[in-house]
């Protein structure tokens, strides 16, 4: 018996790619790591986070006017998101002993801290709307405005920032590049309160400045004298150290996948 208006062939589709469906159900969100320290409100795409919340591949996290949370990740990679901020966990590709071949960030607005993993550097890439940020054993803020314009402040390691216009090398601690998007990039120099954008570095750069805190691990010791008179030996005030992440709990929002144990000291 076929459904009215349906011819036998018309039904016969159907019922195939009904049964095929029912054969291969959606998958559930994998879990790539876990917030480890929650301030004000930060949303992902199932509500309102908590510290200790489950954080998924292909989820949008967004921060209001005085949210700032801290996420660490299966192979120990941490990024904080500071205020009015929203950031997309594009890829995220499982690999072996705690590492990830793939880890990709779309970064829309705001301002990050991004610290890398144990993975290799070349499994790390950063996208924003002024262009693509290359990893090596780093760690760096970010800075995106309402318009797109990228900044970059280097805290560790190096970086490789390209766009249209072609590619900036950060090298030296504390320094930074403007990219915009059409194409312009500036050449790598010593972070200022001037830093020639709408806003200046230290709103621009609040973990930096000391205007948004920090867990610590995410602190990492380091300031920039062109930002603040705070002391290099207590930068935001922390005192520094390793940051020992508590074990995920239990949460409502689905998904299966490996455990959120962040690397061991």
């Amino acid at each position: 018996m076929t459904t009215p208006g349906l011819s036998p062939a018309l039904f016969m589709s159907a019922m195939v790619l009904t049964l095929l469906a029912s054969a291969h159900p959606p998958r559930a969100a994998e879990k790539v790591g876990a917030a480890v320290d929650i301030s004000t409100r930060v949303q992902g795409q199932n509500g309102t986070l908590s510290k200790g919340d489950s954080i998924f591949r292909d989820e949008t996290i967004r921060s209001n006017a005085s949210g700032v949370g801290a996420f660490i990740f299966i192979d120990g990679t941490k990024l904080a998101v500071g205020p009015n901020s929203s950031v997309v966990i594009d890829e995220y590709v499982f690999g072996g002993g705690g590492t990830v071949k793939k880890l990709a960030i779309g970064a829309t607005k705001g301002t990050l801290r991004w610290i890398s993993g144990k993975s290799d550097h070349k499994a790390y890439r950063l996208q924003t709307p002024s262009g693509t940020l290359g990893v090596r054993g780093t760690a760096f803020d970010i800075y995106i405005g309402p318009d797109g314009v990228t900044a970059v402040t280097l805290l560790s390691g190096a970086a490789d920032f390209c766009n249209a216009g072609g590619c900036q090398t950060l090298r030296r601690r504390c320094d930074f590049i403007i990219a915009r998007p059409r194409g312009d990039i500036t050449r790598p120099k010593g972070i200022v309160r001037n830093i020639g954008i709408k806003v200046n570095g230290s709103d621009a750069f609040p973990f930096l400045s000391g205007k948004a805190g920090l867990p610590r691990g995410f602190d990492i010791n380091s300031t920039c004298a062109g930002l603040s008179g705070i002391s290099p030996d207590t930068p935001n005030g922390n005192s520094g150290g390793v940051f020992n992440p508590p074990a995920p709990k239990n949460d409502n929002r689905g998904g299966d996948g490996p455990g959120t144990d962040g690397p061991k000291n």
